[in-house]
């Protein structure tokens, strides 16, 4: 199975340090849900009936995409070191392409044939000005913390009507008709549902949450869940299925270029942010050591180490690894 459209997610989708301060002041403030029930919301599976699009989580992938959260376990393999890295929920995307082929966060091999660092994990009100419905999405095996900023923001979630709406963050780039977007493609957007059937006056009334936000809706296309066969959920904590052995990947990283201008329409905003035009410092490298049985290094120890992991953290959601919550 394949991996790297789920960490667009998804569930690290919005972590955007590359946005311009003259066109964030051109959008309207997003506002998370200041009252939230996690517990509630974490209860049952979301079925993902409209999303945006990302370099990670093309079109063609919009097929039975599938989210459930789960409060993490002790004594799994990347579920312990996710609770020592401050997160507190496990998270599970599952989606399909074309030809039914299925696709899960857990999955140790990228799309690309590469090792991923780990399972995805999330935690609630991460930093100090965080709203109960920020969330902090990325890899288990990462400190929360090095993350920055909030990338999972509830805007609008109702039991009762079975719906929610998500969004990557404070959007940055205007569109049309005094509504915004992301520079970064990986930012998201998605309306999810507590049933894969559609309901169009719902589908509209979260579509309008987003347009109260400044959001351009027009960024989200809609998922296909006709004809799905949904797997099971996340892998019973007994399973005896075969597990990969431990590997390593090394992801090169350096600070992340801004956008030279911002796009000026919706199709434009899901293209990759333009190469900067000033000059970075060199790019340096992180090894980190995979599998399911690998266990987390030791936090950084000096100033050194401490800058290569915060630069890590800084440009996953640039492209060198996409974190989705789904």
């Amino acid at each position: 199975m394949k991996l790297s459209f789920l960490f667009n997610p998804i569930f690290l989708s919005a972590v955007s340090s590359v946005s311009l301060a003259a066109s964030e002041e051109e959008c309207k403030t997003v506002t998370p849900l200041a009252d939230f029930d996690e517990a509630q919301y974490t209860s049952a599976e979301w079925y993902a009936l409209q999303q945006r699009t990302s370099p990670w989580f093309p079109e063609n992938l919009f097929n039975c995409v599938t989210a459930e959260y789960s409060t993490l376990d002790p004594t799994l393999p990347f579920e312990a070191p996710g609770i020592a890295n401050g997160f507190s929920i496990k998270v599970y995307n599952v989606g399909q392409d074309v030809d039914g082929n299925v696709f899960t966060s857990d999955d140790p091999i990228g799309q690309t044939g590469e090792a991923v660092p780990s399972p995805l994990c999330a935690g609630q009100s991460i930093f100090p000005d965080n709203a109960p419905s920020e969330f902090t999405v990325g890899f288990c095996v990462v400190p929360a913390v090095s993350f920055q900023q909030s990338n999972y923001w509830v805007l609008a979630y109702d039991e009762e009507d079975g719906y929610a709406l998500i969004a990557g963050g404070q959007t940055d780039v205007p569109t049309q008709n005094g509504l915004c977007t992301y520079s970064s493609p990986t930012s998201g957007l998605w309306i999810f549902s507590r049933s894969p059937e559609t309901n169009e006056a719902m589908i509209e009334k979260y579509r309008g949450v987003a347009i109260a936000n400044g959001i351009d809706p027009s960024i989200m296309l809609d998922v296909n869940h006709e004809g799905c066969v949904y797997p099971m959920m996340s892998p019973a904590p007994n399973s005896t299925a075969a597990s990969p052995s431990a590997s390593n990947i090394t992801i090169t990283v350096g600070p992340t270029a801004k956008p030279t201008s911002p796009p000026t329409s919706s199709s434009e905003s899901k293209t990759a942010a333009p190469n900067s035009t000033s000059a970075s410092p060199s790019a340096s490298s992180i090894t980190i050591t995979v599998g399911p049985t690998a266990k987390p290094t030791s936090p950084p120890t000096s100033s050194s180490e401490s800058k290569t992991a915060t630069a890590f953290l800084s440009v996953l959601t640039a492209g060198v690894v996409s974190l989705f919550l789904n």
